[in-house]
C-alpha cells in the first residue's frame, strides 16, 4: 500500500527562465527544475495543502523529491523537527560569561541605546563572579569558557578587567577548562601596548567600531564632558589601537552606517587597506552595520534607518570595495543561501549569563542596567526589587521557544531564523520583527538564484502567503 506524501511546509519556489528553482528551508535542499513542467511542479509544491500518494510521480523525480524533504511523509510533524533541533542547538551552545566592567562610558554616540551610570564591578567583586562562573562551568561538565568583556567602555575599569580575567584564566587552568575571550570597545583608553595586553588575558576577538571617516567618526563619537580634551579624536585612538592589536588578535571593524555618513564607507575600506589591516599577522575582518533602533530608547532611528532593499545594496558596494582581500562577516545577514539554523544567540544557551555593573545576572546585554529585566544576582544588590516580582524575566528564557508561537509556528522560514532575536519577542517589538520578515521575503529568492548561479526574470519577492501559507 502507498504511503502518502505531501508537500513540505518550509517549500519556496522561484520561476527562472530556464524554469524553476526550490528551495527547503528545512533540510537547506536546492534543485532546479526544467522547462514549463518543472515550474509548475515546483510551484505546485511550494503551495498548502496539497497531498499527494507515493509512486505518482516518476521514481527518479520522488527520490530527489523526497531526499530533498521537498516531499514528505503525511504524518510529519515538521515543526517537531524543527523544536527538536532548537532545543539541541540550546543545550549544546557553547558557555558564554558576558561581564560588564562599567555603566559608564568615555563616549557620547547619539545613537546609543545603554543608560550610563557610576555602576561599576571592583576588586570586592572579583571572588564572587570566579565563583558564579565556576558554577556556570560546573552544570552540564562544560569544558570551555568564553568571556567577553562588555560595558559601557569595559577599558574604563581595566583594573577590574586585569584583576578578573587573571583570576578567571586561574580557575579554568584548575579545574581544565579552555579559557579565551573578546572585547567589545570603542577602541580608546587602551593601555599602552593593546598587544601585550591581548595577549595576556587571552583575548581573541576584539569589536571595534567606526563611524565613517575622521570628522564624521568624531562628531558621532564625541567625548562626554570630563573626558578627553578639546584635541582628543576618538577615531585617532581608534585607528592607533587597532594598528597594534592586529599583531596580536583578531579585530572586527563595525562599520555603523546611517544615512549620515553613507559616503564614508568607501574611505574606509581604503583606509583599512593602506594601512595594511589585511595584511596583517591577524587580518582585520569588515563588519558591516546599519544604526538601528535595538531599543525605544533610540527609537528616534527608525523613520533615518535604510530599509532592507537599501542595505543590502549598501553590503554589496562594501563587498565590492574590499575586492576579496578581507573577510566580510555580515551581523545582520547570512553570507550566501542561508543553512537551517543550529545554534542559537548565547541569550538562550542554559548556563550563559550577562554580569551587569550592578551586580545583577542577566540574560541579554541589551537589558544591562535594567533591573527589572535581571534574571538573578551575582552579588546582594541594593535596588529595590520587590521579593514577589524579582527576576520575574527568568521563567521566559528558561520556557521561550518559537515553535509555539501563534506567527513562528506557521512561518515557512522558521528552520532559518528560529524565531531571530529572542530579545525582541520578550519586548514586543512587533516593527523589528516585521522588518526581519521582510528581508527574507525580499532577500530569499536573490540568495537562491546566486547560489544557482542563475538570473531572476525579475525583481522577485515572496508574499506574506508564500511566508504563511497555512495562514495565521
Amino acid at each position: 500500500m502507498s504511503t502518502s506524501l505531501k508537500p513540505s511546509r518550509f517549500n519556496f519556489s522561484v520561476p527562472v527562465a530556464a524554469g524553476a528553482l526550490l528551495y527547503n528551508t528545512h533540510s537547506g535542499a536546492l534543485i532546479s527544475l526544467q522547462g514549463e513542467d518543472g515550474r509548475k511542479l515546483a510551484g505546485w509544491l511550494a503551495s498548502a495543502g496539497v497531498e499527494t500518494l507515493e509512486g505518482t510521480l516518476p521514481p527518479a523525480v520522488e527520490s530527489l523529491l523526497s531526499d530533498g524533504k521537498f516531499l514528505v511523509p503525511i504524518s510529519a510533524d515538521e515543526v517537531a523537527e524543527v523544536r527538536e533541533r532548537y532545543w539541541k542547538a540550546r543545550a549544546e551552545t557553547p558557555l558564554v560569561l558576558t561581564i560588564t566592567t562599567t555603566q559608564d562610558c568615555n563616549l557620547g554616540c547619539f545613537y546609543c541605546y545603554e543608560e550610563r551610570s557610576g555602576d561599576k564591578l571592583g576588586d570586592g567583586d572579583v571572588n564572587a563572579v570566579v565563583a558564579f562562573a565556576r558554577q556556570k562551568l560546573s552544570r552540564r561538565a562544560h569544558r570551555a569558557l568564553h568571556v567577553d568583556w562588555y560595558g559601557g567602555e569595559p577599558l574604563l575599569n581595566v583594573s577590574f578587567l586585569e584583576a578578573a580575567s587573571l583570576a578567571l584564566q586561574a580557575m579554568c587552568r584548575e579545574t581544565g577548562s579552555v579559557y579565551h575571550a573578546s572585547v567589545i570597545s570603542n577602541g580608546t583608553n587602551w593601555p599602552a601596548d593593546p598587544a601585550a595586553f591581548a595577549r595576556r588575558h587571552a583575548i581573541r576577538q576584539v569589536q571595534i567600531s567606526f563611524d565613517g571617516m575622521r570628522e564624521k567618526h568624531n562628531r558621532s563619537r564625541r567625548y562626554r564632558k570630563n573626558y578627553g580634551t578639546p584635541l582628543s579624536s576618538s577615531f585617532d585612538e581608534a585607528v592607533s589601537v587597532v594598528d597594534q592589536l592586529l599583531e596580536a588578535t583578531r579585530v572586527d571593524i563595525r562599520l555603523n552606517i546611517g544615512r549620515h555618513n553613507l559616503e564614508d564607507a568607501g574611505p574606509l575600506i581604503e583606509m583599512a587597506r593602506a594601512r595594511g589591516w589585511f595584511r596583517k599577522p591577524y587580518p582585520a575582518v569588515i563588519q558591516p552595520a546599519k544604526l538601528s533602533a535595538f531599543t525605544d530608547q533610540c527609537g528616534f532611528l527608525r523613520p533615518r534607518e535604510f530599509s532592507p532593499a537599501e542595505f543590502q545594496q549598501l553590503r554589496a558596494n562594501i563587498k565590492a570595495a574590499v575586492n576579496g582581500e578581507a573577510l566580510i562577516e555580515e551581523t545582520e545577514a547570512p553570507d550566501g543561501l542561508p543553512l537551517p539554523r543550529t545554534s542559537v544567540c548565547a541569550a538562550l544557551a542554559p548556563d550563559s549569563a550577562v554580569v551587569g555593573a550592578d551586580g545583577l545576572e542577566y540574560r541579554c546585554g541589551l537589558h544591562v542596567g535594567q533591573p527589572q529585566r535581571a534574571t538573578g544576582q551575582v552579588r546582594h544588590s541594593p535596588f529595590p526589587i520587590l521579593q514577589d516580582h524579582r527576576f520575574a524575566d527568568a521563567a521566559w528564557w528558561e520556557s521561550f521557544d518559537p515553535t509555539h508561537l501563534p506567527k513562528c509556528s506557521r512561518c515557512s522560514f522558521l528552520p532559518i531564523c528560529l524565531g531571530g532575536c529572542p530579545h525582541k519577542h520578550l519586548e514586543a517589538d512587533h516593527f523589528a520583527l516585521d522588518e526581519q520578515a521582510a528581508y527574507w521575503r525580499t532577500n530569499l529568492p536573490r540568495l537562491m538564484a546566486e547560489r544557482a548561479g542563475v538570473s531572476l526574470d525579475t525583481a522577485v519577492a515572496f508574499t506574506a502567503q508564500d511566508q504563511y501559507k497555512f495562514g495565521l
